[in-house]
């Protein structure tokens, strides 16, 4: 009895303390930025194909952990690694050493602290549309000239935002993203 007991204990607290998954868009053009996330312990990253190419997820030598998916092809196909120690491993993609990114695992973060470190936005400066991507939904968005006058907002459309700058003037913005309770302001300039 006290051998189920304790069996059921550890399921128990495993279940609790159930790390989380950081999916990536693996395909042509992916960012390096959103391909390099920061995560903790314990923590599994999916990559998930977004096109029908061939592709490989491969640690490169030297790196704190060690993995490869092979090479597999089609869209939605996919492959994860689960992270168990500290450090940062650089990956790329066999078939196209441009793709490529790196894990950093630390021991231990905040949602919030997840949420900054893992939110990533591109072009900086922006001509038209900005990109804001992040592990986590995005809910809103609002832009702000520097005279700290609302000049834009939207609706978020998941971890992948895209954010119309094109009818705004050139100069300096700043564009506040929310997730929930979680928020951080980004500085942008407008080309």
């Amino acid at each position: 009895m006290k051998k189920i007991t304790l069996f059921l204990f550890f399921i128990t607290m495993n279940i609790l303390t159930a790390q989380n998954v950081v999916e990536i868009a693996w395909g042509q053009g992916v960012n390096e930025s959103v391909a390099s996330p920061t995560i903790e312990v314990g923590d599994t990253v999916l990559w998930t194909w977004a096109d029908a190419s061939q592709k490989s997820v491969t640690s490169i030598p030297n790196g704190t952990e060690i993995f490869d998916s092979g090479t597999l092809k089609g869209v939605n196909t996919d492959f994860s690694f689960t992270f168990l120690k500290t450090g940062v491993t650089e990956y790329q993609n066999d078939s196209d050493p441009s793709m490529h990114g790196k894990v950093t695992v630390v021991s231990k973060l905040s949602t919030e602290e997840k949420f900054i470190k893992n939110l990533n936005f591109y072009p900086n400066p922006v001509k038209n549309e900005l990109t804001i991507s992040s592990i986590f939904k995005i809910d809103s968005y609002e832009i702000y000239n520097v005279l700290g006058t609302l000049v834009s907002e939207g609706k978020g459309s998941g971890v992948l935002t895209q954010v119309d700058m094109s009818r705004l003037n050139s100069g300096l913005y700043f564009v506040k993203v929310t997730s929930k309770n979680m928020q951080t302001t980004l500085k942008i300039a407008k080309k």
